[in-house]
């Protein structure tokens, strides 16, 4: 009978791994160093573009707009760091011609501008022109209605009837990660500094028990992003506070109470680059070392969906590919949950293949037929459903979110910087007995044996064994 329970327990291993990171605070390059990088990531996306637009059966790409009225594509083609916008008009024309420049790239209000554009098309002789209108797609519909009547009417009859749309060009282009090591490096370097504030964040040393409330702690993440590492972000965090229906509510003491369950939802901007990353943190009881155990079976069964949905990113699927295997996956090991993952980079809900919406858990139009593509990026976001007995709760959500990239040498998505597999810990003000309530690896989540997993660890810890999680 004990073998049995042993094997039963053994089953619900799902992988052996080493513990989660620890982060740091790491300096940024100066913005002139920054400047110089992103030139360098935007020259090799320009070099991109003519194989983008043979793969689609084009000869040039015009994106035309207006200071104040730009292009969604425009960010992708210029360094961020010192082009804040257009300027009057400003016109790139990519193009496939072997011997011409590729971009041609007008800056001006006259009307000559129309003259130079129509003196290259002569010269490319261009099959079919792309140009960026598209229902669904925001990074292909950047022509504005005024900019695009007044191209039509301002090129030649021959080339204004080779007009057309494509919506892969403008996801394609967006979503490419043209700069290589390099840029995978800065944008690494941002995820430690955005993991660094989280686990500072979610610590004794910046939450106060009975003081602290949800606000107060978005506004802190907003100063350290802003003032300590000299970045800006797409959207203000937000940190939601979940507790026991036996504890009072929030409306009744919106402050932080020991037993409470911590989530917040970040991101940085730098390099013209975006982060996402969603985090959970637990305030420990004086008699506690770890979270209830519940709690951590629900972030270990939302970490399998995270694995799941990585796995499942196959490059050439589409989106909704995606999106209907792991929910597959989900079933056949009872996971229950949302699915709503996004390209990441030039924007924070980027180019490419969306998979599931927050809102709409079916088959999403537009971002749902666009295809997983090497060298991108995307968040992996979710969250597992679970019950906590320890609350009287039947459901409650575990929101989990980490970027991933393109691992070349494994043909695999990878996490930039780590995956969340434990709790960060909010040490309670006193600990009776041995330890420090300084101890990084405590604030880490490092949790202590439960009674009914303790044969099993046991076992583990004699064959030398990491258990990561449970389900």
């Amino acid at each position: 009978m004990l073998l049995l329970r042993l094997l039963s327990l053994l089953s619900l291993l799902v992988l052996v791994t080493a513990s989660m990171p620890v982060a740091k605070y790491r300096p940024l390059p100066s913005l002139r160093e920054q400047d110089a990088m992103e030139k360098r990531w935007v020259e090799k996306r320009h070099r991109l573009i003519p194989k983008i637009l043979r793969a689609h059966g084009y000869d040039a790409w015009i994106i035309t707009m207006r200071e104040y009225a730009e292009d969604t594509v425009f960010r992708s083609l210029v360094s961020t760091t010192t082009t804040f916008s257009a300027r009057r008009r400003t016109l790139f024309l990519f193009h496939t011609h072997p011997n011409l420049t590729s971009p041609i790239h007008l800056v001006d209000n006259k009307p000559e501008i129309w003259d130079e554009v129509n003196r290259v098309l002569d010269a490319i002789q261009p099959e079919r022109i792309a140009v960026n209108i598209d229902e669904d797609m925001a990074f292909s519909d950047g022509l504005h209605t005024g900019e695009g009547r007044l191209l039509a009417s301002k090129l030649d009859s021959k080339w204004a009837s080779r007009l057309s749309s494509c919506r892969a060009i403008g996801v394609e282009t967006v979503a490419a990660r043209a700069g290589g090591q390099e840029q995978l490096d800065m944008y690494r370097l941002m995820m430690e500094n955005v993991w660094a504030m989280v686990q500072e964040g979610f610590s004794e040393q910046v939450v106060q028990v009975g003081k602290t409330t949800a606000e107060d702690l978005e506004w802190w993440f907003r100063d350290v992003m802003r003032w300590r590492i000299g970045t800006g972000t797409w959207f203000p965090p937000t940190v939601d506070i979940y507790r026991s229906p036996s504890e009072p509510s929030l409306d009744e003491d919106p402050h932080m109470r020991e037993g409470d369950m911590l989530h917040v939802d970040i991101g940085i901007t730098a390099m013209g680059m975006n982060t996402d990353t969603q985090h959970l943190g637990y305030i420990l009881r004086a008699n506690e070392t770890s979270p209830p155990r519940s709690l951590v079976r629900g972030l270990h069964r939302a970490n399998r969906m995270q694995d799941m949905n990585r796995r499942e990113m196959v490059p050439g699927r589409t989106g909704d590919e995606v999106f209907f295997a792991v929910k597959r996956a989900m079933k056949a090991e009872g996971l229950q949950g949302d699915v709503y993952s996004h390209p990441i980079g030039d924007y924070g809900h980027s180019a490419g293949a969306v998979i599931g919406m927050a809102n709409w858990q079916d088959s999403i139009p537009g971002g749902g037929q666009n295809k997983v593509l090497k060298h991108y990026w995307t968040s992996v976001e979710l969250a597992g459903f679970g019950a906590v007995p320890e609350w009287g709760v039947e459901t409650q959500r575990f929101e989990l979110e980490e970027d991933v990239f393109w691992q070349e040498s494994t043909n695999t998505f990878e996490w930039v910087f780590g995956q969340q597999t434990e709790f960060h810990l909010v040490q309670p003000k006193k600990r009776s007995g041995t330890g420090s309530d300084n101890d990084p690896k405590s604030r880490l989540g490092t949790s202590s044996p439960s009674p009914s997993l303790s044969l099993v660890e046991g076992l583990g810890k004699l064959l030398g064994w990491h258990f990561a999680r449970w389900l």
